[in-house]
C-alpha cells in the first residue's frame, strides 16, 4: 500500500485521538487511512465448543460494529478521506509486524495514555512493544493532544550522523519542507563549542529540505535547592521551542537512551508530551 498510513485502535480515547491526528496528516497529504482491530480468541475447555464458538461469533460482531461507527465518525469529521478497516484475530504487535513486512506503509501512529506533561504522560504496551520492533517506526500521540500541527519538528542531538539517519527517515515521507530545531541537553555547565553547532547545522540545512534549522540547548542540574534532570530539560525545550513533533532514535546504547538511569520504557513513559516519532538508530533508511 502507498500512501497510507496504519493506525491500530482498541477504540478508547487515546486510539481515537491518533487516528484524528492520523486523519489530518493524510488529509494534508491527500493519502489514504488504514485502521486495524485486533482480538484474542476465546477458548474455554468448560464451556464447551457450541458456546465457545458463540462467544467468538459475538467478540467479532461487536468489533466490526464499532469499526463501522468509527468509520462513519471519521467520514463525518473527514468528508474527503479515504478510510480501509480490517478486524482481525491474533496478537496486535505481531498482526502489525505481518503487515508492515508486506505492505508499504508512510507512518504507524498509535495513541497514547495519559495527559500530557512530564509527570502525567505515559505509554501503552502495545505502543512501546511496537516502539522496538517496528520497520518504519511509530509516531506516538498523547491521549489529551488535538491540535494538530506540522509545521516545525525538534530532534534531540548529541551531534551524531545516526541523527541524520533520524531525520531522513522522517522528512523522506513527507511531501513538506519543515523547520528544524536542534535539542541539546548539557551537563556540568559545559556547552558545545559554536563553531561545533554551527557545522553540524550547515550540515543538516545542505543535506536535507528544511526551511530552517535553530539550536536550543539546556543545562541539567542535580541540586537541592534546584533540580532540573534530564527529562525536565526535555520538556523545558519542548515549551520553549514549540516544537509540533520530536524525533527520537535509540538503541541501547544511544544517546537517548544513555540520559537516564531507569529503562527505556520508563524514560518513554514519562515523557510523551507531544506527538514523537520513535525509530531504531539500527535501521537503514
Amino acid at each position: 500500500m502507498k500512501n497510507v498510513i496504519l493506525v491500530p485502535t482498541d477504540f478508547s480515547k487515546n486510539a481515537w485521538t491518533a487516528t484524528v491526528y492520523a486523519a489530518n496528516l493524510a488529509t494534508k497529504h491527500s493519502w489514504k487511512l488504514h485502521i486495524l482491530h485486533t482480538y484474542q480468541e476465546f477458548s474455554n475447555t468448560r464451556t464447551g465448543i457450541r458456546f465457545t464458538e458463540e462467544i467468538r461469533a459475538s467478540v467479532l460482531d461487536t468489533a466490526l460494529q464499532r469499526m463501522k461507527q468509527l468509520e462513519t465518525d471519521l467520514q463525518t469529521k473527514f468528508p474527503g478521506l479515504v478510510v480501509t478497516s480490517a478486524c482481525m484475530l491474533g496478537d496486535l504487535s505481531k498482526t502489525v509486524l505481518d503487515l508492515l513486512r508486506t505492505d508499504h506503509y508512510n507512518f504507524l501512529i498509535m495513541g497514547t495514555k495519559g495527559a500530557g506533561r512530564i509527570k502525567s504522560a505515559t505509554i501503552g504496551s502495545n505502543t512501546f512493544e511496537l516502539i522496538k520492533k517496528s520497520p518504519i517506526g511509530v509516531v506516538a500521540i498523547p491521549e489529551e493532544y488535538h491540535d494538530f500541527k506540522l509545521e516545525k519538528i525538534g530532534m534531540l542531538t548529541n551531534f551524531k550522523e545516526s541523527e541524520a539517519q533520524l531525520l531522513h527517515s522522517f522528512t523522506a515521507r513527507i511531501q513538506a519542507t519543515l523547520n528544524l530545531t536542534l535539542l541539546h541537553v548539557t551537563e556540568k555547565e559545559e556547552s558545545p563549542a559554536m563553531s561545533d553547532i554551527e557545522f553540524w547545522k550547515e550540515q543538516i540545512s545542505q543535506r536535507f529540505a528544511v526551511n530552517n534549522v535553530d539550536y536550543c540547548e539546556k543545562n541539567a542540574v542535580y541540586r537541592l535547592d534546584y533540580n532540573m534532570p534530564i527529562p525536565k530539560c526535555i520538556d523545558w525545550m519542548i515549551e520553549k521551542t514549540a516544537i509540533d513533533l520530536l524525533l527520537v532514535s535509540y538503541n541501547r546504547k544511544s544517546f537517548f537512551t544513555k540520559l537516564f538511569s531507569r529503562s527505556l520504557a520508563q524514560t518513554i513513559a514519562h515523557n510523551v508530551s507531544l506527538p514523537t516519532f520513535f525509530i531504531r538508530s539500527d535501521l537503514k533508511t
